[in-house]
């Protein structure tokens, strides 16, 4: 049986096509430009509820907004999630017994900015849907190119840059780094022209792992506070170049992309679905009949200095061929250590089919198939002014649970 929505006295919550229901609740920090004034938040409808206000109020319990950053109340755990969870469930409710003080903390949700939500202290990029990575190996290696056995063993990921880490709208300058041309044997060190973008799910850790010690499925699912879109720029013409054999590092650490709301575990539950079909049987420390990937309708939009919009992709984030959990667990399992605010990429997100692509490299199949835009221009990769719009949704019968946007534009 489907779940039902969760009315709230904000009438546009109760919208089929609204991002932000009851049923979601996502965190985040907001920017207020009328008192310029950050805040941690909670989207609802088409208003911000104000945890930091509620919590001086005492509306709500002690539990860390203050510090307006969520690390802190990240850090208590899935326990104080789900309690706020029921509490703000009951304040903004339908039949809420507290409307006239809740409503002192309601904003417009256009009359904020989004900020970072989270201080990120480490980030680490993984490579789990195997969809992309057979399209890349075909596009780098040849039609016959087959991905190799330990892909199918363990989720491949390399440690990238949490300083480069960027909440939507951020502005992205384009790189330069050397480049090879394969045809003259030239090096050069010039802006790449070959600029991607890469569709994600990041999960965000809200939980510490001491160094040394490792962690089974249920641990490593209570360490993740929750998801937020992710666009993990590259530049293909470096990574070319400079990823054999260790792998990427000036091609990705100039820019990753994050969307501001976090989507809770809680709110996502509805949306579970089996990983795919494997090639192989993991090792059992990834508990492999436990793992589970999310239904989520993933998007991307590209817009054109001039204003004109063109959807370029649809796929699903059901394609990962590893669970976000399993990721958990693989990068923990050698005894790194895990801190609240961390932050793991699932790697692109592609389909089967053309159109599922989740990255410029494969709808062009590598530049050798032009793109065609709304307004008739073409694209292989990104031109400066290019702006990259990503959109999430999971749908049920009576509510949608969105991420809002993930954004990013290119500038020289």
């Amino acid at each position: 049986m489907s779940p039902e929505l969760i009315e709230s006295f904000v009438e546009e919550a109760n919208n089929i096509q609204c991002n932000f229901p009851l049923n979601n609740l996502p965190f985040g920090v907001c920017y207020e430009t009328d008192k310029k004034k950050c805040f941690s938040g909670t989207a609802i409808g088409d208003k911000v509820f104000n945890l930091t206000h509620a919590e001086e109020l005492d509306l709500i319990p002690s539990f860390g907004f203050g510090d307006v950053f969520l690390n802190s109340f990240m850090s208590k755990g899935p326990s104080a999630r789900k309690e706020i969870r029921k509490i703000l469930q009951d304040l903004l409710s339908d039949n809420s017994k507290k409307k006239g003080e809740v409503e002192r903390c309601l904003l417009p949700l256009n009359n904020c900015d989004n900020f970072k939500a989270f201080e990120i202290s480490e980030y680490t990029d993984f490579y789990s849907c195997k969809n992309h990575a057979l399209n890349a190996s075909k596009i780098i290696r040849g039609e016959n190119a087959e991905l190799s056995r330990n892909w199918y063993n363990l989720p491949v990921a390399y440690n990238g840059r949490a300083s480069s880490v960027l909440t939507t709208g951020s502005d992205i300058r384009r790189p330069t780094g050397q480049i090879f041309d394969p045809d003259s044997g030239v090096i050069k060190f010039e802006p790449t022209r070959k600029l991607d973008f890469e569709l994600e799910i990041g999960t965000v850790i809200g939980g510490n792992l001491s160094v040394g010690e490792t962690l089974g499925f249920e641990e490593a699912e209570n360490l993740i506070f929750g998801y937020v879109l992710l666009n993990d720029w590259s530049a293909r013409d470096m990574q070319a170049w400079e990823y054999q054999p260790l792998g990427p590092f000036l091609s990705k650490s100039f820019g990753t992309s994050i969307s501001p709301w976090i989507i809770t575990p809680e709110a996502l539950e509805p949306f579970k679905m089996k990983t795919p079909e494997r090639e192989f049987q993991l090792l059992p420390h990834f508990e492999d009949d436990k793992a589970f990937v999310f239904d989520i309708d993933l998007n991307v939009t590209l817009i054109e200095h001039s204003g004109t919009e063109t959807d370029i992709l649809k796929t699903n984030s059901k394609e990962l061929y590893y669970s976000p959990v399993q990721q958990v667990i693989h990068h923990a399992s050698a005894g790194c250590g895990i801190s609240t605010g961390d932050l793991m990429g699932s790697g692109t997100i592609s389909g089967t089919e053309e159109g599922s692509f989740g990255c410029m490299l494969e709808l062009s199949w590598g530049g050798k198939k032009k793109i065609v835009l709304s307004s008739g221009k073409t694209r292989d990769f990104l031109e400066d002014n290019d702006t990259i719009v990503f959109k999430g949704m999971a749908r049920e019968r009576e509510f949608t649970v969105g991420f809002g946007s993930c954004s990013g534009r290119i500038v020289k």
